[in-house]
């Protein structure tokens, strides 16, 4: 099997693409709960319900999004002109989310509701095509563990520089009378970033691996390409707890800092202090999946997260250094998973191919853009149904319980959710010599054909 290689340009021009993206999905995942329950004065129950309808549309838009990515052939490759026109899109809706009309109640909720389902839909049309390309760059597993890791690193940067940024730039541009025009202004700020970073990544990223195009896919045929791989669903219920666990406790922190330590603005340090060591465990993703396997790594990673969760909740809120403490610990563990997972995708992609003759990058790779959307409404639903249970009162001083509360949250979540996500990664059959062994089992199958 010839060795494809891919240079150090490309693949931080690949990962550039991710990055005015995730700013913009950070603020998204991070502030609309709040934006909604504090500012537009949406019940966190009907806030719930917002993100509960969109994730049940999304099981059907996602993968429709992955199948008409697999039924396109352009001059420029499946997935490349997807790169360069949708993210036009995001101008309008991320404003039009963080808008706050004085309708009724029941005019908000569906304000609401419209704008944040349509954001979604802009947010699959980009996302599945950009993250199923990195199966396009490569076939080979440890240049694809190699090339998945610069955009994971650069979304976690672009975390990094949207929670430093996010909360002065809501200041920056708020109007008295008006705050959701802060929202406003920094949604379009970071949706401009967005067109800018995937134009790059449009024009630098090639994709190399082309198979026959066969029989084109239908929506009946979505059920069996993901019940039909073991692989593919082992990754995704692993994914499904991953991302409960990062969004989870990001989510939780703007009500930490709040209420339980009674300063809105040490959000700031509490997020920002984690980057450092959530980008030195993405940068040791490499190293340590050459070391163990994908899969041992996935674990480690995993345990690290878990271990500092609990150390954090066991420590409390009145001891604030080792709350920090055990809170950079844990963030070690916070986003590796998600790198090695990408990569664990795109290897469940030949073993498809294997067994069905058909290559179905978009299809599967919706997968990880339903994942992030399920898992963020899934959190915020968690979340806002709990603050409901334990006594929250928007912009009111909260009672013990309910501080308590909000602890368990920030902590115990995550807590859980690492230790869920080992279990599906256990089971996980694919190992870099079997992945090997299909490839090359492809590469007879081609050159017959």
């Amino acid at each position: 099997m010839e060795q494809q290689t891919v240079r150090t340009q490309e693949k931080m021009a690949y990962g550039f693409g991710c990055f005015g993206q995730n700013m913009l999905y950070n603020l998204m995942a991070n502030f609309l709960l709040f934006f909604y329950t504090d500012i537009f004065g949406i019940l966190p129950a009907a806030a719930g319900t917002i993100l509960l309808v969109a994730r049940m549309w999304d099981a059907i838009n996602d993968p429709l999004m992955g199948m008409l990515a697999d039924r396109t052939h352009t001059r420029w490759g499946k997935f490349r002109p997807y790169l360069l026109f949708t993210p036009i899109l995001f101008l309008p809706f991320a404003v039009a989310s963080f808008s706050a009309p004085s309708f009724s109640h029941s005019g908000k909720v569906v304000w609401a509701a419209v704008t944040y389902i349509c954001f979604g839909m802009i947010y699959t049309a980009s996302d599945v095509p950009f993250w199923a390309m990195s199966s396009t760059i490569s076939e080979d597993t440890k240049v694809r563990s190699s090339v998945v890791v610069y955009p994971r690193f650069m979304a976690t940067v672009a975390v990094a520089l949207a929670t430093l940024a996010t909360q002065p730039l809501i200041l920056l541009f708020s109007v008295e009378g008006k705050p959701e025009r802060g929202y406003q202004m920094t949604s379009l700020v970071y949706s401009l970033l967005t067109v800018l970073c995937f134009l790059i990544a449009f024009l630098a990223v090639k994709e190399r691996v082309v198979a026959k195009m066969g029989a084109k896919p239908t929506f009946s045929d979505i059920p069996k390409i993901f019940l039909s791989n073991k692989p593919l669903l082992l990754v995704i219920l692993s994914g499904f707890f991953t991302g409960i666990g990062q969004t989870g406790k990001l989510s939780m922190l703007i009500y930490y800092a709040k209420y339980n330590l009674s300063n809105e603005l040490l959000y700031t340090l509490l997020a920002g202090i984690n980057i450092p060591f959530i980008l030195l465990g993405i940068a040791t993703v490499p190293l340590l999946t050459r070391k163990l396997g994908k899969k041992r790594a996935c674990i480690v990673y995993y345990a690290i997260y878990a271990l500092g969760s609990l150390g954090f909740f066991f420590v409390g809120w009145d001891n604030f250094g080792l709350l920090l403490f055990f809170n950079c610990i844990s963030s070690i563990g916070m986003a590796s998973p998600q790198v090695i997972q990408t990569a664990m995708i795109a290897d469940t992609i030949e073993y498809g191919e294997l067994a069905s003759g058909r290559r179905n990058e978009g299809t599967i790779f919706s997968s990880q853009t339903f994942l992030a959307k399920l898992t963020a409404a899934v959190t915020s639903i968690t979340i806002a149904a709990t603050l409901a249970l334990i006594g929250y009162q928007p912009n009111a001083v909260q009672t013990a319980t309910t501080l308590a509360g909000i602890h368990t949250l920030t902590t115990l979540l995550p807590f859980a959710a690492s230790l869920l996500g080992i279990i599906p990664i256990l089971f996980y059959p694919l190992t870099e010599e079997r992945h090997r062994q299909i490839v090359e089992a492809l590469h007879q199958r081609r050159q017959r054909d």
